[in-house]
């Protein structure tokens, strides 16, 4: 009888042990948090994604490109014109959104954009932006808000959400998006990544999104159906963002992965983009002018006589040109490169040296 009952209460662990999570607000960000996180080489991975109950997915193989802080600001650290706008009113946080380079409006260069976010114990959403067009900020509200989570969260949730915004840009155009978001909790299991083993939520989202463009220059304007795209994030309890992401746009009748990215903490040998590190090589980085679309001048300090290896990369981490590889003596250092022949958007200038790697963000413009 002793045996059954152990026999039983064994069942009944292991069962709890591997029992699906619940996801809630109290898993998301807080202000003020920075979160590290590795975009990841995407060779190697592959759609489809088992989806079920009880799944084990194994992405331990993911080789991460490079590194930055997901930062979480807070509504008190906002800057003008956007604390206009957002305050801890309506917004809980921001945070710089890299995945937004360019916009289909001629002679207008997308320099940054921002995104404002709110939770609350029923949701996670998107209530607004701020793009840099030409030098110039602007924030805006949409005027119908992107909701990203819908708590609680258990497998089998689906969800469906409309958001849209329209944006004058005064004596220039006028750009407006909306779409439809479906959240589907398809998955729940245990997922390894090169940061570790979790047990996690698998929310599959199918985004579709107009664009609007008048162009008052031209007189006239337009509509632009993007292609469809996938977000896939296993979601796990306390992890503050998906411990691991999988984006993909369908391209004809194909899913094709545009983007991998993973919770996981500083590694010495990958690429950082505004993470500092001690015992740096190089100091005084500079690039200018910036925007810049046919030449740039990267000045620098050396401060030891070493090999410096210079790469354009872009925000997966993909090198697009290597620049420069040689010994240089200690020392401060000038330097113009030709990126003429560089498609316009986000980029980032790559210093290597033997005990450091550093990256700055620069804007290709056309």
């Amino acid at each position: 009888m002793l045996k059954n009952t152990l026999s039983i209460l064994a069942l009944f662990s292991c069962i709890y042990t591997n029992a699906q999570i619940t996801i809630t607000n109290a898993d998301m960000p807080n202000a003020n948090d920075s979160i590290v996180l590795s975009t990841a080489d995407l060779t190697g991975v592959s759609l489809p994604i088992a989806t079920g109950a009880g799944i084990t997915w194994d992405y331990s193989m993911l080789v991460p490109t490079i590194q930055r802080y997901d930062k979480y600001d807070s509504p008190s650290t906002f800057t003008s014109p956007f604390n206009l706008l957002f305050s801890p009113l309506n917004c809980s946080y921001g945070r710089d959104n890299y995945a937004l380079t360019t916009l289909p409006i001629p002679g207008l260069q997308l320099t940054d954009a921002y995104d404002f976010l709110r939770e609350s114990s029923a949701s996670y959403r998107q209530v607004g932006a701020g793009y840099t067009f030409n030098s110039a900020p602007i924030p805006f509200f949409y005027t119908q808000q992107d909701v990203i989570y819908k708590f609680p969260m258990n497998y089998g949730n689906m969800d469906t959400s409309n958001f849209q915004f329209g944006l004058p840009i005064p004596s220039l155009a006028y750009y407006g998006q909306t779409g439809t978001r479906q959240n589907n909790v398809n998955g729940w299991g245990d997922i390894t990544t090169p940061f570790g083993t979790f047990q996690a939520l698998l929310i599959t989202s199918k985004i579709d999104i107009i664009d609007t463009v008048y162009v008052d220059a031209l007189g006239f304007g337009f509509n632009i159906n993007r292609p469809t795209k996938y977000e896939y994030k296993w979601l796990a309890n306390g992890k503050k963002i998906p411990v691991l992401q999988i984006d993909a746009n369908q391209i004809g009748g194909n899913l094709v992965i545009s983007n991998v990215q993973f919770l996981d903490s500083l590694r010495s040998n990958v690429p950082h983009i505004g993470i500092n590190e001690n015992n740096l090589s190089i100091s005084n980085i500079e690039l200018y002018p910036n925007p810049s679309s046919s030449q740039l001048t990267i000045s620098y300090t050396l401060l030891t006589t070493e090999t410096v290896n210079i790469s354009i990369v872009d925000v997966l981490g993909k090198e697009v040109v290597n620049v420069f590889n040689q010994k240089q003596l200690q020392g401060e250092y000038n330097m113009q490169i030709d990126i003429s022949t560089i498609d316009a958007g986000l980029y980032f200038i790559q210093l290597n040296t033997k005990n450091s790697i550093q990256s700055k963000k620069i804007i290709i413009t056309k």
